[in-house]
């Protein structure tokens, strides 16, 4: 956060003094003498006494209310920035919100922000909302409020009062509007921020773009743009054992590949992304022969500890659990998708303290998180793109945000950055893309008909498109609009209403079915959302996801748990396992033995059938969580990892919960089945352990345990001493004190 610019204390003198003119100057009410502190308070707080010159150019806009694009590099002062900005919307009576890509960045910016608004402004209450997308409780006390682009357009969805009272909208990472996952999302909350609140001050965070003066223009932003490091960085590529360094010079490395390049830069980290999991893993167990060698005395035994509390604090700990602590007390470990929330936070506390010397990543690491290394190295420059059916190269943005983490303000001189290729020809052709070429255009990916077909579900509902003259005009303001892409894809868009109008979702009205009138015409075509559309809306499902349950619903199969977690399965809200050629007359056979349970039918097409499957293989994955199938079991028979199995148990809970209030609706002798079924999911329990799971620090192993010593339900617990609970396995003397003499034990709701 910290910074130098060289002979910078005059220009810095003269910027407080500027803001404080900008302060007085305002009479809107923005600004006020309280605003006006902020600055001098944060910079305090940081220990600031110079700053970026990006920071110099974008603080006075900041200071006068102005919306901006700050396109710069990582570490270069992008979030002094933004907290100044949110800040300041706080200390004006204003509420500050603050986008991020992940749920993980989120948590980080709220433990920075709390501690800011501590020593800074006091009075303020940050707030987080980055699951849960049918509440907004809470949320309206806060005066600063991070969340993820999906939790603001759930916000946007239900309306709460307090929305208009947004002053500050901060988008960290504003680049993923070309992410055809995130993006339209975020296209989405920005255009809709925009027209709720006139005034709105945006304050969007980029890595540098090739056309960020157009997102800026799109934004109604000033561009801040600079390609300034605190930390110079140094680039080079390396085949085999030959480093060469764009700057000339040369090196011999001690041995080939990611090994050789982490062992030459120790005890210094090294942070090495690869293309896939399976390729993180592999790459760690290879380079833990050379970076325990690196490891002083405390470092080893303060990873020692690190490894035992990972394999301790597991509720069955797993093969992947001890392959993860082995790695660990080695001095590296992996990073990526598959790791559990509690695995993610310990390696990168790890790696923060630099105890780590190595740090193997898939790509997803570059989005956000926080962890810098003196050397990065990129080791694979293609992956697979199951679109092409083939290895496509990296995006070169994409390339340099990873290189970009290379470099630790405070801590190095010089950052290093490694690609790393095969041969000559790849070497050429990697420093002609990534070190001489432009970054990819931020282009919109509204218009893919998924993303089409949830939004205007969302803007019909929300009455923001009550005609085609209003869709167009909003869809006009929006990115896809502003780059020209509307009337492009019209027939797309007509295809997406139809379809919303065929499966009840919405009516229309002044025009036939598959007709389209022109804006332009007198004749206009109505938009209204159906109570089914509009709830479908409000739960934030993808709008054929609604029409998936309620398909299952209204198959006449009675509810059951297999045929409920395949509806779930079923939705394109959630990413099914996949089923191996040598797996697929297992599960055909599953499915046969499945037929009475099943809700949804059986397709004809050959693709869609290995699709069925697939999702028939997620079912029963969920369905032996709920069975209480111990951890390590389902990692072997589904080939998964910790980490998949707690991301589709969260989206099949969500799911399931949306699926009941649908019941609600369309089939109310549903109910009971999908309540009951969501906690067992939550929990991975069995039905006769849901009144357990009222008790205190009880979950799935603990109410196991209980039940097998005879405590079947909270009124079991009135009688039994506290040496008698503790005897129970997982019960320690603790937890068997607030057990005992329980006399008004709560109850599981159902």
């Amino acid at each position: 956060m910290s910074g130098w610019v060289p002979s910078c204390s005059r220009r810095f003198s003269a910027l407080l003094r500027s803001t404080s003119r900008c302060s007085r100057a305002q009479s809107s009410g923005w600004l006020t003498k309280r605003a006006g502190r902020v600055l001098p308070a944060i910079l305090e707080h940081f220990g600031i006494a110079e700053l970026y010159p990006p920071q110099v150019e974008a603080i006075p806009l900041v200071e006068r209310g102005e919306s901006l694009l700050l396109a710069v590099p990582t570490a270069a002062g992008k979030t002094l920035v933004a907290y100044l900005a949110l800040l300041r919307a706080a200390a004006a009576g204003r509420r500050g919100m603050y986008l991020v890509p992940l749920r993980a960045l989120a948590w980080e910016k709220v433990e920075e922000l709390r501690a800011l608004t501590k020593a800074v402004l006091p009075q303020a209450r940050v707030g987080v909302s980055v699951g849960d997308y049918d509440r907004t409780r809470g949320l309206g006390d806060c005066d600063i409020i991070v969340a993820t682009s999906e939790r603001a357009d759930s916000l946007l969805r239900h309306s709460p009062d307090w929305l208009p009272q947004v002053g500050c909208l901060v988008a960290d990472e504003v680049h993923l509007l070309n992410d055809s996952n995130r993006g339209p999302t975020l296209e989405v909350t920005l255009t809709r921020f925009r027209e709720l609140v006139p005034d709105l001050q945006i304050v969007a965070l980029s890595a540098t773009v090739s056309n960020a003066a157009e997102i800026a223009e799109w934004l109604g932003a000033v561009l801040v743009s600079s390609d300034f490091r605190p930390v110079p960085l140094a680039r080079g590529i390396c085949t085999d054992t030959q480093l060469v360094w764009e700057a000339g010079a040369r090196q011999v490395l001690p041995r080939t590949g990611a090994e050789g390049l982490v062992q030459q830069r120790l005890p210094d980290q090294s942070l090495v992304f690869v293309s896939t999991r399976r390729g993180a893993e592999a790459q760690a167990k290879r380079l833990a022969p050379i970076t325990e060698l690196a490891l002083s005395p405390a470092e080893r035994e303060a990873l020692a500890e690190a490894a035992d509390a990972l394999e301790a604090g597991a509720d069955e700990a797993t093969s992947f659990d001890r392959g993860l602590a082995q790695l660990l007390r080695r001095g590296v470990a992996f990073h990526h998708a598959g790791l559990t929330n509690r695995h993610r936070k310990l390696v990168e506390a790890q790696f923060r303290e630099r105890r780590l010397k190595a740090l193997v990543a898939t790509p997803t690491l570059a989005a956000g998180v926080n962890l810098p290394a003196r050397r990065v190295i990129v080791r694979d420059l293609k992956r697979w793109e199951a679109s092409f059916q083939s290895n496509q190269p990296l995006p070169v943005l994409e390339v340099l945000q990873m290189l970009g983490r290379a470099g630790r303000p405070g801590y190095d001189a010089e950052g290093e950055g490694v690609l790393m290729t095969k041969d000559v020809t790849q070497a050429e052709e990697a420093e002609a893309a990534y070190f001489r070429g432009e970054p990819e255009p931020v282009v919109s990916r509204l218009g893919a008909e998924p993303a089409l077909r949830t939004h205007l579900l969302a803007l019909i509902a929300a009455g923001a498109a009550s005609d085609r003259e209003a869709l167009h005009s909003f869809l006009d303001r929006t990115l896809f609009g502003a780059q020209g892409e509307l009337w492009r894809t019209q027939h797309r868009l007509n295809r997406v209403l139809e379809f919303l109008r065929e499966e009840g979702l919405i009516t229309m009205t002044g025009a036939a079915p598959g007709e389209f009138a022109p804006a332009s015409e007198t004749q206009r075509e109505g938009f209204a959302a159906t109570d089914f559309g509009r709830r479908v809306a409000q739960l934030y499902v993808d709008p054929l996801t609604g029409v998936t349950i309620r398909r299952a619903l209204e198959s006449g199969v009675p509810p059951n748990p297999l045929g409920l977690l395949h509806m779930v399965a079923r939705t394109p809200d959630i990413h099914s396992l996949y089923v191996r050629k040598q797996e697929m007359e297992t599960y055909l056979v599953r499915m046969m033995n499945a037929e009475g349970e099943l809700m949804l039918p059986t397709p004809e097409d050959q693709v869609e059938m290995e699709f069925y499957l697939w999702d028939l293989k997620t079912a029963l994955l969920l369905q032996d969580w709920s069975e209480e199938m111990p951890e390590e079991e389902l990692l072997k028979r589904y080939s998964t990892t910790p980490g998949d199995i707690r991301a589709k148990v969260d989206v099949a809970e969500w799911l399931l919960y949306a699926a009941t209030e649908l019941a609600r609706l369309l089939a109310p002798e549903a109910v009971t089945e999908l309540e009951q079924l969501r906690t067992r999911v939550a929990h991975g329990v069995r039905r006769e352990l849901l009144p357990l799971l009222a008790l205190p620090g009880v979950g799935r192993i603990r109410a196991r345990a209980l039940f097998n010593h005879g405590f079947a339900a909270p009124d079991a617990f009135t009688s039994p001493t506290k040496a008698e609970l503790a005897r129970v396995p997982g019960i320690g003397p603790r937890l068997a004190e607030q057990l005992a003499g329980r006399r008004e034990p709560e109850q599981t709701t159902l």
